[in-house]
């Protein structure tokens, strides 16, 4: 009876074991679980522990350089890991590199860090950087950085919605270019178009440019530091890339539903943006003037200027099918991970990856973690990577491995202590009915 028992309570035991193991390692890598769409593409981890990180770069010789708001972090090939910048002031939200310096964007400035002599520097102040969509993009081009600077307003008007105006009771969006306004003037006619909130319009009225200006794109050479607006008339860049063809492809937010100038109907698009050109904002989104049946508010909707730069803006070459939900997004100019010159692009409502080459249907390609937050996403060394600030993770997508080999080793490992401690057992069991 007492054999029966050692043996019922060592085969308990056992299974108590296996479980809490099981359970254990479980919960170590729930995080890490993709739904991999696209059968061609694997996933794993390639660093863990990066909460609340807003971007990533890398140098030529494959290190990391993770940005945070008050930080970024420099992490080796070798796993070495240190703060390289560190400045509670900082509101960190774009990095990129080129020739041993990173370029990074901050509050309504852009400064440069030579990572041989350790100097960081200011390489561009004035950023209007005040308003709704206040987070500046950087991205490296050759001898030139592009800056995207985002609209102050919805749809041109400060409101009741901008809550920004409490501190910032005179701003209001700039325009990089000379403008003439219809003077039409909101709640109750006591606020305009590119006026701060309070201040009328008067039709007529000229606008002049100032440098740099809301709702554009602005390049600045990495030589000289001279600055110009490539683009205007774009409300608001969420990611910046470049094809095979050095052609500049962004991810625009449309106009929402909201304000004093609210705007139903309208979509996020994917832009081919070409120097010089005039996108339509506040009068025209994805191509389509706001007078259209397309835009329906529960105002009568009417143009703010009164003579357009061009009568037809260019339109995208992509319209999604939600508006303030598209993200990051990243062109595979060789087709390492799709076809070239696919775009892939992260839908943060749905947590969703899709890729999109013209004119072809956007393809679903991942499935995140409800719990996700993608911030950015790289491609190098033929790897996708994606930078998920919720969980801290950053991923590495790539074609034709098993998914998450990294985890499928650790299992066997697992596996084969499971199995060790077993034999013992039964050897154990073996001993305890002999005697």
């Amino acid at each position: 009876m007492k054999k029966a028992f050692k043996i019922l309570l060592i085969i308990i035991s056992v299974c108590i074991f296996v479980y809490a193991v099981k359970l254990y390692f479980y919960k170590q890598n729930t995080c890490v679980k993709l739904k991999i769409e696209n059968k061609n593409l694997s996933y794993s981890v390639k660093y863990k522990n990066l909460k609340k990180s807003v971007d990533f770069t890398l140098d030529n010789g494959g290190n990391y350089y993770i940005a945070y708001n008050s930080k970024i972090q420099f992490i080796g090939k070798d796993g070495k890991s240190y703060n390289v910048i560190e400045n509670p002031n900082f509101n960190i939200t774009s990095i990129d590199y080129k020739d041993d310096k990173l370029y990074y964007s901050s509050k309504d400035k852009i400064y440069c860090y030579n990572i041989k002599n350790k100097n960081n520097s200011e390489f561009a102040s004035g950023i209007p950087n005040y308003g709704d969509y206040n987070k500046s993009i950087v991205k490296v081009d050759g001898d030139d950085l592009f800056v995207s600077i985002g609209a102050a307003t919805n749809s041109g008007i400060v409101g009741e919605d901008n809550n920004w105006k409490i501190n910032e009771p005179y701003a209001h969006d700039i325009t990089p270019k000379d403008i003439t306004l219809k003077g039409v003037n909101f709640l109750n006619g006591k606020t305009g178009a590119f006026q701060s909130y309070g201040t009328k319009s008067i039709k007529g009225q000229v606008v002049p440019a100032h440098f740099p200006g809301n709702a554009s794109i602005a390049v600045y050479n990495l030589n000289t530091k001279k600055g110009s607006t490539f683009a205007w008339g774009i409300r608001n860049v969420t990611a910046m890339d470049f094809n095979s063809d050095n052609k500049l492809i962004c991810v625009v937010g449309g106009m929402e539903n909201r304000g004093s100038r609210p705007i139903m109907g309208d979509n996020d698009y994917i832009y081919e943006i070409e120097k010089g050109f005039w996108y339509g904002w506040p009068d025209y989104s994805g191509g389509d003037p706001i007078i259209s049946p397309k835009f329906k508010g529960k105002n009568d909707l009417g143009f703010l200027l009164e003579n357009h730069p061009n009568m037809n803006p260019p339109s995208p070459v992509y319209q999604y099918n939600k508006v303030s939900s598209l993200g990051s997004a990243v062109v595979d100019k060789l087709g390492n991970i799709g076809e070239k010159n696919c775009i892939f692009f992260y839908d943060k409502i749905d947590n969703l990856l899709y890729s999109f080459k013209y004119p072809k249907v956007a393809k679903k390609e991942i499935v995140f973690n409800k719990t996700s937050v993608i911030k950015s996403m790289k491609l190098y060394n033929k790897s996708l990577l994606i930078l998920d600030s919720s969980n801290g993770y950053l991923y590495s997508i790539d074609k034709g491995k098993l998914n998450s080999i990294k985890n499928l080793k650790e299992y066997n490992n697992i596996y084969i202590y499971l199995i060790i401690f077993i034999v013992l057992i039964i050897i154990l069991i073996l001993r305890v009915r002999r005697d």
